[in-house]
């Protein structure tokens, strides 16, 4: 079993810069926040744009009255043109104060326009959305997890998320990945794979030789369970 390298950074060195959001959809007003609401967090060095980019293909599931809200990570990404969730080291484990914060911060600012919504990470963007689950678990209605990861540091959701699942009431969580995912830690990839196994509904997909990457074969098995998960 590997582990990460322990950051240096000993907090954040570096203000964070306020939670950017864009949209497709109904607008931001109150009148809104019941509209079926899917936020999508990017992985590292990309950007919400990109994730936005991606909206010819959200025609497929995406009602009418639905909205996607991608949210930018909050730190540049060192030697990309796009943005990390965390500070310091891509390879290192950020302080528990640190992974706590940037959940918390994403949290409370789609929050302002949605009471509960689907989650969908790529990456580090799937650490970050687990994180928002694993802290404000009321948000999340569904989670869709991506070639990613979560970071082992205990969060207060999770003795909760756990009786839920083993009560038959976890939270429905759709979990996609190439076994060999060069950009993902084995560990990591791990650890993600059984908290989820153990503290949500999983229906987990393998997807052998997709690389660190989606595929069109992966798509096609999340789209049917986005329509039902943001069914209006």
């Amino acid at each position: 079993m590997g582990s990460w390298r322990t950051s240096t950074l000993g907090g954040v060195t570096t203000a964070p810069a306020s939670t950017a959001l864009s949209w497709i959809g109904p607008g931001r007003d109150d009148a809104a926040r019941d509209a079926p609401t899917l936020v999508v967090l990017h992985g590292y060095g990309s950007s919400e744009a990109q994730m936005i980019a991606l909206s010819p293909l959200l025609g497929m599931f995406l009602g009418r009255s639905a909205r996607v809200i991608a949210v930018r990570g909050e730190y540049p990404a060192p030697g990309r043109r796009g943005f990390s969730w965390y500070p310091g080291d891509r390879y290192s484990q950020p302080p528990d104060a640190d992974i706590a914060a940037v959940a918390d911060r994403v949290a409370a600012a789609v929050q302002e326009h949605s009471d509960r919504a689907v989650w969908l990470g790529f990456s580090q963007g799937m650490c970050t959305a687990i994180t928002v689950l694993r802290r404000r678990p009321e948000l999340v209605s569904a989670l869709v997890a991506l070639s990613g990861f979560s970071f082992d540091a205990p969060q207060p959701g999770d003795p909760q998320l756990a009786r839920d699942a083993a009560a038959g009431r976890g939270v429905p969580c759709f979990y996609g990945r190439d076994p060999t995912d060069p950009a993902i830690p084995g560990f990591a990839a791990e650890w993600a794979r059984r908290f989820l196994a153990d503290h949500t509904a999983l229906e987990e997909h393998s997807y052998p030789g997709m690389g660190h990457s989606l595929s069109p074969v992966e798509i096609a098995d999340v789209v049917p369970f986005l329509r039902q998960h943001l069914a209006s």
